[in-house]
């Protein structure tokens, strides 16, 4: 059982005959249109697609952006279809009425967990806005969440029944909720299936919110908070070898691995509550593979900036900057992709 959601804010006709070409396949439990506060210029067309048969429109009152009109047609399809898969589709005509069948069809053949994604080639006649912004998060959402999704943008998704009640609880209101809803699903156990769609732009693409540096940096915004997370606790670990060292008078080596001890747990809790959201998993687990790669980078460094000072003759000071670095990428990737890594995709 699949419904259709369309978010709507300032629609024209192309509305109005993509619903007539959806209601007549007769495919759908219904079709569910959301109003997102276009004004009365606007409601003689949310009017007409009331009055069609197995098509239901709410309302916003006044623009609340496309985020918010996602989660309240979530919310009425839950409610007025329980049970029901979900397709989102855009208004103005860039999905067409067989690539959503498509979309639908992949769903309900799915596992309950594999969030389906229809996929725009991106080519020759590409608007540059979309070619790059697309290509710049494809990258960078890769390295972040170690997953691949060739068109990050796309409107046109399906979402299993059992996922909707966590779409409703992420963050966003307007155009970064369907970037949020991409970098929360790993977390959440979901899976992806990209099936490739016709490419359609309207007028250039020239209606697109896209903006390839705002979203790259939400998409970056994971890579971003690991470093955050790695400058607080290299303050805290300086701190607290300052205070054991001069309050406690210890040896300077105890000074040290006591103050490392400290740092480390704030490090572990802020990457597996924050950074990686992976309060789902084993503590324990994670606890063994934070400290045993913690234990890795450690021996990795020290042999790094050995061979840095004795064989290549470079600065103490430079290499262990030039170490560091390098090893915090392993660190990042490490606890990504083995410490951290996403739930398992939970079963229908």
């Amino acid at each position: 059982m699949v419904v259709v959601l369309i978010p709507s804010y300032k629609p024209d006709e192309g509305l109005i005959t993509l619903l007539e070409q959806l209601t007549a396949q007769k495919r759908y439990e219904g079709v569910v249109v959301v109003d997102d506060g276009g004004g009365a210029e606007y409601s003689d067309y949310f009017d007409r697609a009331a009055r069609m048969e197995g098509v239901f429109v709410t309302r916003h009152a006044v623009n609340l952006g496309k985020g918010r009109a996602l989660k309240t047609g979530i919310n009425e399809i839950m409610r007025r279809y329980p049970g029901a898969h979900v397709v989102t589709a855009d208004a103005d005509g860039q999905h067409t009425p067989q690539d959503i069948a498509r979309v639908a069809d992949a769903l309900e053949a799915g596992d309950g967990s594999t969030i389906v994604l229809g996929k725009r080639v991106f080519g020759k006649g590409t608007p540059v806005r979309s070619l790059l912004g697309n290509t710049i998060t494809r990258w960078v959402f890769a390295l972040s969440t170690g997953k691949k999704v060739y068109d990050t943008q796309t409107g046109l998704r399906g979402l299993p029944a059992n996922l909707l009640p966590e779409m409703m609880n992420i963050p966003g209101e307007r155009y970064e909720y369907e970037m949020n809803m991409l970098l929360q699903a790993p977390r959440d156990g979901a899976q992806f299936e990209e099936i490739e769609i016709e490419t359609v732009y309207i007028n250039n693409n020239a209606g697109s919110h896209f903006n390839p540096v705002r979203d790259a940096l939400r998409v970056f915004s994971r890579v971003l908070s690991f470093a955050a997370s790695s400058m607080i606790c290299f303050a805290v670990d300086y701190a607290g070898y300052a205070v054991l060292l001069e309050l406690f008078d210890l040896r300077p080596e105890i000074a040290y691995l006591g103050a490392r001890l400290i740092s480390s747990v704030l490090n572990f809790a802020i990457n597996r509550n924050v950074v990686f959201g992976a309060r789902k998993g084993s503590l324990w687990k994670q606890i063994v593979g934070y400290y045993a790669l913690a234990a890795l980078v450690m021996v990795l460094g020290s042999l790094g900036v050995d061979w840095g000072t004795r064989v290549l003759h470079i600065n103490e000071y430079l290499i262990k900057v030039i170490v560091d670095v390098l090893l915090s990428v392993l660190s990042f990737l490490g606890q990504r992709l083995v410490v951290f890594r996403p739930a398992k995709a939970k079963q229908a």
